[in-house]
This record gives C-alpha cells, structure tokens and sequence, in this order.
C-alpha cells in the first residue's frame, strides 16, 4: 500500500509540474478580436471572408481572421478585447488569425502592453513567437530578423529552432533565421528600439555600425 501511495503521490507531481511549465502563456487557441482607437495617417484593414483593403476608421472593429496594415508615417492603436493595447508603427502588418492562441504580425513595429491575466498572450513573428503575461514590450520585424525589447515586466522568446530566452525589464534580444544573434542588449523604448540601418540587404543595430 504505501508503495501505491508513493507512486500515486509520483504521478501527481509530474502532472503539477506539467501544469507549472506549460502555463503562464497558454496553449487555448482563442478567437481574438479588436477595437481601432485611433488612427494617423494612411491605415488599411481587411475583414475575414474578403480578400480587399479598405481604408480604416476609429471605432472600427477588427474581427478574428482579419488583418491590418499601416502606410507610410502611419500609425494605429488598439484595444485587443480581454487583453490590452498595441501601438502599431509605420509599414508594419499584424493579423489576429483564427483558432490560434497568438496574433501574427509579419512586419513592421508594434508597441505592446497586455495586461496581466491567467491565459498570456502571445505575438508570432518571422523567427519565432513572444510569450508574456502581463508586461510592455516591443516587437520590430526587419525583412530576416526579429528584434523583441522589453520595457516593463518579462517576456520568453521562442526562437525557430526551439532555443528559448528570457528577457526582462530593459533587456532586448535579437533573432534571426538561424536562431539568437549575438547576447542578450540593453534596451531603452524611447531612445534605440528603432535604431537599425539596412547595410548590404541586411538590417544591423545601429550602435554596431557606430562602435
């Protein structure tokens, strides 16, 4: 009997620590949707079950399944419902796909701050997938590489090829095809999260080229 208990007991802990470690960020898919808050500039969205652009307006609802795109010296905000806020950048795509438990942004820059709830949330990008719980951070795609900065909280990076890292408050990390480049950066939201040159077809951080 006490043998039985102890593998009872064995078994019971494994579970709790699957629990533990697949937790924080959530693995529910979820039908997301959205709120436009407000806009500048020359800004296009795409509702689900139509393949044309149309311009968007404050108030409008982004639906599961729909995509939005900012122009030129563009910008938009909004409310993700039951999540938080992101600010999207100039050029930049972010689409909230449905049945998934992450939103996908495929280029551009988006300011991110996603209260803290049990579920997490996730941004997919290029090479890899941002997982957080309730922080302020930031998510650049540059045509090959991802750069991830976190200004408030803490946030875990899955690269492509299954390495993982973790930053904290004023910590970035950046990531390309083949996995992390280089180590972990200090990062700063108002003064360096956009300061990257495209030298020979490649986006490098600019105080590399500057040293």
């Amino acid at each position: 009997m006490a043998l039985e208990r102890h593998k009872t007991w064995i078994i019971y802990l494994f579970l709790f620590a699957v629990a533990i470690s697949s937790g924080g960020c959530g693995n529910k898919s979820s039908d997301l949707t959205a709120k436009i808050i407000s806009i500048t500039g020359k800004v296009e969205l795409r509702q689900p079950a139509t393949d044309k652009f149309i311009e968007a307006k404050q108030n409008d609802m982004l639906a599961c399944g729909g995509i939005l795109k900012t122009g030129d010296e563009a910008s938009a905000q909004l409310e993700i419902i039951g999540k938080g806020i992101v600010e999207l950048k100039s050029d930049t795509s972010f689409e909230l796909e449905p049945g998934k438990d992450y939103v996908l942004q495929k280029a551009g820059a988006a300011i991110y701050k996603i209260e803290k709830n049990r579920e997490g949330f996730k941004v997919k990008s290029p090479q890899g997938t941002t997982c957080v719980l309730g922080t302020r951070f930031l998510v650049k795609v540059l045509d090959t590489m991802t750069v991830v900065g976190v200004e408030e909280g803490s946030v875990s990076f899955t690269a492509g090829n299954g390495e993982v890292r973790t930053l904290k408050a004023k910590e970035k990390t950046i990531v390309d095809s083949n996995g992390f480049v280089g180590k972990t950066l200090a990062f700063d939201l108002s003064s360096d999260a956009f300061n990257y040159l495209q030298i020979d077809g490649k986006w490098v951080p600019k105080e590399t080229v500057e040293k």
